[in-house]
């Protein structure tokens, strides 16, 4: 009993801890005039509560794929049902909340909200694969142990607590890296005029599906074989500092709407 509950908690902690470590990092690129915690913990939020709506439609793309969703060793299912659905909503809650509200007053907001909203949703997935109780406290609602797959069962504590160890390093940055590109670009649109906006959402979509779908991709294509611990880091390395640089640009774009910002000692906004 005691090591299970043991394993339980160390599996908290590892689902955990990763989101809150992203989550104040990418607060901390918000220091200059930072979001009220309440709105950024409200995103965390909704993020996690779209994964619901998320598991269902993957569900139904599946099963409209059917067996082509396995061509190309799954890209259909890396691109098509992974990662389209879950950036979708990613984008579908931070357009539907964050981004009406008057607190969204700078480009970087965009990338804040968003990777707040992906961070909930990462913590969500989290926990349905490292936490057992978590597990099966939401696979025994009626209307969602239907989309409950044998993943989230089969594993013993030790091997959810090396899971959650696995996605600490690898799949939350990812969610946090894809979104936050595409945040870059739902900031731009928030100070464009209106028709101009969509443009700028699609682009931010295409984006997070491009790294979230080839993040998926490799890991359904190469998931046995060694190479996947050079190329999945590649990726992650590779997208992260385009994230960097959406940042800094973001922030050279408030500075100049808003005015002169502080700098650190090196002279450099990020």
């Amino acid at each position: 009993m005691w090591s299970s509950l043991w394993f339980e908690v160390i599996g908290l902690v590892v689902a955990v801890l990763p989101v809150a470590a992203l989550l104040k990092l990418f607060r901390h690129f918000d220091r200059w005039r930072p979001e009220p915690k309440r709105e950024v913990f409200r995103a965390v939020l909704l993020g996690a509560a779209a994964c619901i709506p998320v598991f269902f439609a993957q569900v139904a793309l599946k099963r409209i794929l059917g067996p082509w969703s396995l061509v190309g060793a799954r890209v259909a299912d890396a691109y098509g049902v992974a990662a389209f659905p879950e950036e979708t909503a990613k984008l579908l809650v931070v357009l539907a909340v964050p981004y009406r509200r008057r607190y969204f007053d700078e480009y970087t907001d965009g990338v804040l909200y968003t990777g707040a909203v992906s961070l909930g949703f990462g913590l969500f997935e989290n926990l349905l694969f490292v936490s057992g109780a978590f597990a099966t406290a939401v696979c025994a609602v009626p209307w969602i142990a239907g989309l409950c797959g044998v993943e989230t069962t089969i594993h013993t504590g030790a091997q959810h607590v090396v899971l959650g160890l696995v996605r600490a390093l690898t799949a939350v940055p990812m969610h946090a890296i894809a979104s936050g590109l595409m945040g870059y670009f739902v900031g731009r649109a928030r100070f464009v005029r209106r028709r101009h906006a969509a443009r700028w959402w699609a682009l931010g979509l295409a984006a997070g599906v491009l790294v979230h779908g080839s993040y998926d991709w490799l890991v359904f294509a190469l998931g046995r074989s060694p190479v996947i611990f050079v190329l999945l880091p590649a990726l992650l390395v590779v997208a992260g500092l385009g994230l960097r640089q959406a940042l800094r640009h973001a922030l050279a774009l408030d500075e100049a709407m808003l005015g002169p910002e502080q700098r650190n000692a090196r002279g450099s906004m990020v």
